[in-house]
């Protein structure tokens, strides 16, 4: 789930037109993922891709800005988390069952038309044991 962020204006949630999220360039972006977890678990990798064209701002860099820092923290804290050029990844040495929730904001950069690729989770040593989100389909206008 996607809203966009404007200076004194209530989150607008994005909504898909003809099956694509439009966004306009310089938007920017707080991205929502939400992972259920039926059961408790160790070792526990979330790996959300970005779609070409958003670059994800990283409230943990000491220069980041203000709009960097996303509206809510993880319903759990990460064991280590990675801000990437094309994704943005959460670690867990253990996850606990529950509902956990994710956000964080990117920006669109880069005018064109784009796929985002689905969001993983994945056991990291237990093969077979992983989930996708749906992928999605973005344009970023000028």
């Amino acid at each position: 789930k996607g809203w966009r962020i404007d200076s004194g204006k209530a989150p607008e949630k994005i909504e898909a037109r003809d099956g694509v999220l439009q966004v306009k360039l310089g938007d920017l972006i707080e991205e929502t993922a939400e992972v259920v977890n039926p059961e408790d678990r160790t070792h526990i990798a979330i790996s959300i891709p970005l779609a070409a064209g958003f670059e994800p701002l990283n409230p943990n860099i000491a220069t980041a800005p203000a709009e960097a820092q996303p509206s809510i923290a993880p319903t759990l804290p990460p064991t280590w988390v990675a801000f990437g050029d094309d994704r943005v990844f959460y670690a867990y040495d253990s996850l606990p069952k529950g509902t956990y929730r994710f956000a964080f904001r990117l920006r669109a950069q880069t005018a064109g038309a784009y796929t985002q690729p689905p969001a993983l989770v994945a056991a990291m040593y237990k093969k077979g044991l992983r989930a996708t989100s749906a992928g999605a389909k973005v344009e970023i206008g000028k």
